[in-house]
């Protein structure tokens, strides 16, 4: 028998040796008390102390039975992508080989029996992410990402079967899309109110993170109404410590009871794993935008047709608010619900349908979440004094909002460190400005207040204080009516997008 091999040569253990080892071996059988402290014995169940552990172990049993609950549930989603691609599968495409099911993977390029690089045509590209099955007829959500360029997508569903869905609708503003599979005893998750969910509720994440089907992490709600992630155009978000990490895409955030509250969507992370920092969509929004997209694959929204931007404690004094709630209306879109209900640019939205609202985004998505036609209340603050208005919403616009504010102006301040003209069509056109009055901004001064305010060439300046900046006579009279230190408010619009400045006229 060979052992060992040095330069070639064979070397056998001597027979004397092996004897010996042999030998100690029987002498330890022989001793049973030298081993009887390595003995593992096992504790049985019925014997077993639970003393101190009550609440330990309800909630052990909690987590056991959401897992319980949810799994059959919860699918694992394969997207592919044949060449020639059509931009991207999303932000899970092209996983490692080892994270895509063994079926799969004969497609890749890493295959076994691949063909040499030189001869073989591009090979598909391929992306992994997680669903939920809604409905025992077949829909399943899950994020738009995930199948987002897709040519197939592919469900294994917890029970090991395999089957093809086919997308319904997707809506890239919140990162939702709705397949649709044909299969036999689905079991459908319960959906649950995540308005009811407050920091610190246990939650419990199902998912395929890295590939690994079936996983289950815990943790808690670390934060609720997330936004300005710059995710998606409508935010709204759950944030969690559960852990999260790529491949849970699209896959649910449940409470304790197993209902689900939310939609697994993203991580903030600085290597791409988790770091305790997790992003669920609410299952209020999910709700709103499954139901329109499995209805007809589209989702219409609210619009009400205005240019808004957040408040600072002092372009809020400037306005007589002693606080920085609320909205600043920029700019009222002619035609609009915002203009017909009465709107006009230096109003500040308090309130909408007595919920108070207090950034763009938080607006927007409000808004948004309403069905066209809706009426909505509006309480405002002009020069000071609270309003009511009523406004009945229009259709949201497929693209990003292309301002068309109709407002008036003209101006000419070198005390501003501006060189202004009246504004003409062709001034428009190079800038890419929607209205049809105002004072186009020649130059600014490098170290004048306009150019502190951040004014650059090419804005258009619309108002000045209330006064519409209608001409450059108008606009130097309200300047020479003001106390040279006082702070002047500036309405301008910069490439079809209005908005209020500050400047400091005597800095």
């Amino acid at each position: 028998m060979r052992d060992s091999t040095t330069n070639g040569q064979a070397h056998r253990t001597p027979r004397g040796r092996r004897v010996m080892i042999l030998a100690a071996l029987a002498g330890l059988a022989a001793a049973p008390t030298l081993l009887a402290a390595d003995t593992v014995t096992f504790t049985n169940v019925e014997t077993r102390s639970t003393a101190g552990t009550g609440d330990a172990m309800m909630l052990s049993n909690a987590f056991r039975s959401v897992a319980e609950t949810l799994r059959p549930s919860v699918v694992q989603i394969i997207s592919i992508d044949h060449p020639p691609f059509a931009g991207g599968n999303g932000r899970n495409m092209r996983p490692d080989r080892n994270q895509i099911p063994e079926q799969f993977r004969d497609r890749g390029p890493d295959a076994p029996n691949a063909a040499p690089e030189s001869n073989r045509r591009q090979p598909d590209r391929m992306g992994q992410g997680t669903g939920v099955i809604a409905t025992t007829d077949g829909l399943v959500i899950t994020n738009n990402h995930v199948i987002a360029g897709a040519d197939e997508v592919k469900i294994l569903l917890h029970d090991g079967r395999e089957t093809t869905a086919k997308v319904i609708g997707a809506d890239a503003a919140t990162d939702l899309a709705v397949l649709r599979i044909d299969a036999s005893d689905l079991v459908a998750a319960k959906f649950g109110d995540s308005d009811e969910s407050q920091v610190g509720d246990w939650v419990i994440a199902l998912g395929s993170p890295f590939g690994l089907s079936q996983t289950v992490t815990a943790g808690i709600v670390s934060a609720l109404g997330r936004e300005g992630m710059g995710l998606a155009t409508f935010e709204n978000y759950i944030q969690t410590d559960a852990a999260i990490n790529p491949g849970n895409s699209g896959g649910p955030l449940a409470n304790i009871y197993g209902e689900v509250i939310g939609i697994n969507t993203a991580i903030s992370s600085a290597n791409g794993g988790n770091d305790g920092i997790g992003f669920a969509i609410p299952s209020q929004m999910v709700q709103r935008i499954v139901n329109d997209l499995a209805t007809d694959g589209t989702v219409e929204r609210g619009w009400l047709g205005v240019n808004i931007q957040p408040l600072d404690e002092e372009l809020a004094a400037s306005f007589g608010h002693d606080a920085r709630s609320g909205v600043l209306v920029a700019g009222v879109l002619e035609g609009t619900p915002a203009a017909n209900a009465g709107l006009e640019p230096g109003d500040i939205i308090l309130d909408i349908n007595g919920q108070r609202t207090d950034t763009p985004a938080g607006l927007a998505r409000r808004i948004a979440d309403f069905s066209p036609d809706t009426a909505v209340s509006l309480e405002i603050l002009r020069n000071g004094e609270r309003r009511s208005r009523t406004a009945v919403l229009g259709v949201r616009p497929g693209s990003e909002p292309n301002p068309e504010v109709e407002e008036t102006p003209e101006p000419a301040a070198p005390q501003l460190g501006l060189e202004l003209a009246p504004l003409d069509d062709a001034m428009s056109l190079e800038a890419g400005l929607t209205s049809e009055t105002g004072l186009f901004v020649k130059g600014v001064l490098a170290d004048g207040p306009a150019a502190a305010a951040g004014i650059e060439p090419g804005d258009a300046i619309l108002r000045i204080n209330n006064v519409r900046a209608n001409s450059l006579e108008t606009f130097e009279d309200a300047l020479d009516g003001m106390d040279p230190a006082q702070t002047i408010r500036l309405l301008i619009e910069r490439r079809g997008m209005t908005r209020f400045v500050l400047v400091q006229a005597g800095s």
